[in-house]
């Protein structure tokens, strides 16, 4: 062997002793920066970044190392061929070896960390982990005050890794059978945060499903971090006249248009939306666009993926032609007011509401809508429509957040000012996750106990119907609100009672 040459210049048992030497060298500058990184990585970076590195080495390595080869010796002879693939080998087995080696280090450096109550040396404040992973969450820390800070993670990994002190959990992506049990409502604090309709997640109509938590954020007035407000978008949309078309020239559109828009693609609602609307057209002339009880085709320009593109500024101009808009909810809550409301306040157009018992609330003016619940029957809504219709001064009292630009409702300007996140769902999210982390410092100083979520936060009744004011049994959204308060129940007492 020792005749045999290698690019007709090396000896092969010279070519031996560089690729030994090559690989102490390598494995001595491994170790030294896999020391370094365990030394000092875990005060700048997570274990699990540090894991995430280790799986993409080995694969960045060995692509070097061929490289590497291929330049240096071309392959050219069959001994060569032999030492390329030892030398291969032994950089898989040392890779393998020092991947094993740094994960178990790793994981026995944080080993400890479920039995400690104390948190690691590089978590300076309390951990804060959203649960639900089809939720983005955040993953930094968040500067509440100057003495409130608190680690907010959306990778579920931190959980095994970091004492997490509250767990927040996106409601419409919850998972009932998979959830960080054993429940310990006296350590651990569960918050949740819903915005969307009551059909979502059904046992949420029901106290037993809210009662898992210890607080909330929802758009109930009486959640720990409400957000009534959250399709208002702009306070200033309320009294701006950029859509807003004065009685004169909308009473000249009704030779093209009908007096009353009907815009809705969702036409199975706990409302009974479209049996009301139906009954309505018996009476009145009802421009019905979408899926539902469609009787007119919108415009060419807006065919296409139109229901996302309902607040784009063609639309909104669009909508604003007619007297009346139907803003039907598709579920009745306290305080539930969707941009179905706020899109007719917001170009100018009176709004024929049901939905939230407490709208009169958020109305900017004593009379900024029509609600159904005060007349009786579609024909009696009829009756008062064509009154307006044949006075413009009547019709007018409906809009003097346009007409007067002018918000007399104490209650609303109240809630915009005192929370103003609420129009930004971004700093709403940032707002829920700060009132956790200040009820975690509360919690280590022992000035808070055990608070439970109750029906207020999330106050949805019976479904109801729009056209009989009352509950249908008929209705198949009762019998799914029936199931759900078993399904609650059930569930309760599934989790608080598991180890």
């Amino acid at each position: 062997m020792s005749d045999m040459i290698i690019n007709d210049s090396v000896p092969v048992d010279k070519k031996w002793s560089e690729l030994i030497r090559y690989n102490i060298f390598i494995m001595k500058l491994v170790e030294f920066v896999v020391a370094l990184l365990l030394n000092i990585l875990p005060h700048v970076v997570t274990p699990v970044d540090i894991l995430q590195c280790l799986v993409a080495g080995p694969t960045l390595m060995l692509t070097t190392q061929i490289m590497v080869l291929y330049v240096v010796d071309q392959v050219q002879y069959e001994a060569e061929f032999y030492y390329v693939i030892i030398q291969l080998l032994i950089t898989i087995c040392a890779v393998i070896n020092l991947f094993v080696i740094v994960a178990f280090s790793v994981i026995l450096m944080y080993s400890d960390v479920k039995e400690s109550r104390e948190p690691k040396s590089n978590m300076k404040y309390p951990v804060i982990l959203w649960w639900t992973l089809e939720f983005p969450g955040t993953s930094n820390v968040r500067h509440c005050s100057d003495s409130i800070k608190c680690y907010v993670y959306s990778d579920r990994l931190m959980s095994n890794i970091y004492n997490t002190e509250a767990y927040l959990f996106y409601a419409s992506n919850i998972d009932f059978k998979n959830l960080p049990i054993p429940r310990r409502p006296d350590e651990i604090i569960w918050a949740l945060f819903h915005e969307e309709s009551p059909r979502n997640v059904e046992e949420f109509l029901h106290e037993k499903a809210l009662n898992l938590f210890n607080f909330s954020s929802t758009f109930s007035r009486h959640s720990n971090v409400p957000f009534p407000l959250q399709h208002l978008y702009a306070y200033e949309d309320i009294t701006s006249p950029r859509y807003f078309l004065s009685t004169q020239l909308k009473n000249e559109l009704l030779k093209e248009i009908a007096p009353v828009l009907y815009l809705q693609s969702d036409c199975e609602t706990s409302t009974e939306r479209d049996s009301y609307v139906q009954e309505l057209m018996k009476h009145i002339k009802v421009d019905s666009y979408g899926k539902c009880l469609k009787n007119k085709d919108l415009p060419q320009k807006f065919k296409e993926d139109y229901l996302n593109n309902l607040n784009e500024e063609n639309f909104l101009h669009f909508i604003a032609r007619y007297k009346f808009v139907i803003a039907i909810e598709n579920g009745v809550c306290n305080d539930y007011v969707t941009e179905k409301f706020w899109r007719a306040i917001k170009v100018g157009t009176v709004p024929l509401y049901f939905g939230s018992p407490s709208i009169r609330d958020w109305f900017p003016n004593k009379k900024s809508g029509i609600l159904l619940e005060d007349y009786p029957t579609p024909k009696i809504l009829y009756e008062h429509i064509m009154a307006l219709m044949k006075n413009d001064s009547l019709y007018e009292e409906y809009l003097e957040h346009k007409t007067k630009q002018i918000i007399t409702n104490e209650n609303l300007i109240n809630e915009y000012r005192q929370r103003p996140y609420q129009l930004d769902g971004i700093k709403t999210l940032e707002e829920f996750e700060c009132f956790v982390c200040e009820k975690l410092y509360d919690k280590m100083r022992g000035e808070t106990g055990v608070n439970v979520v109750n029906k207020s936060h999330y106050d949805c009744p019976k479904p109801i119907s729009a056209l009989t004011l009352g509950v249908n049994p008929h209705n198949s959204w009762v019998y799914s609100w029936e199931t759900a308060e078993s399904n609650a129940e059930t569930i309760y007492k599934d989790i608080m009672n598991r180890d």
